[in-house]
C-alpha cells in the first residue's frame, strides 16, 4: 500500500510539473474584459476556500509532527475537510466558462481535484497505519506541490488583473 502511494504521489507530481510550467494562454481584449473579469470573481473565491482547507491540513499534519494528533484525530479532521474539498470540486466543475479559458480552467479543475485527493490518500493512509509506519513526508511533500501551483495561479491572475486595469485605464483615456 505504502509503495502504491508513493508511485501515486509521484505521478501526480510529474503530471503536475507539467502543467505548472504551461503559463495561462489568456489575453486581455476589448471582446473578453467582462467574461475575464466575472472568471477572476469566482477564481478568487475558489482560490480562498481552497487556501482555507489546506490551512487545516497544514494545520493538522503539523499536529502529526509534533505528536499533539493522533491519526484518528488526524482522520477525524481531514474527513470533515472532504466534505468541503467535495463542494469545491463541484463549483469548480460547474462553471459555465467561455472557451478561451478552456485551458486555464482545466488547470484550476486539475489543482482542486489534486487537493481533493490529497485529502482522500491522507485520510486513507492515517486510517490504515500505526504510528510507526505513517509517511507524513510525502503527504507534506504533496502539499507543497499543490501550494507553489496554487501560488502560480494566483500570480498569473495577477498579472491578468494587472491588465484588466491597464485596459479600464486606457478605456477611460480614450
Amino acid at each position: 500500500m505504502k509503495k502504491l502511494s508513493v508511485l501515486l504521489l509521484c505521478l501526480i507530481s510529474i503530471l503536475a510539473g507539467c502543467s505548472s510550467n504551461s503559463k495561462a494562454n489568456v489575453k486581455v481584449t476589448e471582446d473578453n474584459v467582462e467574461h475575464l473579469v466575472k472568471y477572476d470573481e469566482s477564481l478568487q473565491g475558489f482560490i480562498t476556500e481552497m487556501t482555507d482547507i489546506l490551512l487545516n491540513y497544514n494545520n493538522a499534519l503539523d499536529g502529526l509532527y509534533t505528536n499533539s494528533t493522533s491519526n484518528s484525530q488526524f482522520a477525524k479532521i481531514m474527513t470533515e475537510s472532504i466534505g468541503k474539498s467535495n463542494e469545491l470540486v463541484t463549483k469548480v466543475e460547474a462553471l459555465d466558462i467561455e472557451p478561451d479559458l478552456f485551458e486555464t480552467h482545466q488547470t484550476l479543475i486539475a489543482l482542486v481535484n489534486r487537493s481533493h485527493q490529497l485529502l482522500l490518500t491522507s485520510v486513507d493512509a492515517a486510517n490504515n497505519a500505526d504510528e510507526t509506519s505513517f509517511d507524513k513526508d510525502s503527504l507534506r511533500q504533496e502539499y507543497l506541490a499543490i501550494k507553489q501551483e496554487q501560488a502560480n495561479i494566483a500570480n498569473q491572475w495577477k498579472i491578468l488583473r494587472e491588465e484588466l486595469a491597464a485596459q479600464a485605464n486606457k478605456e477611460v483615456q480614450e
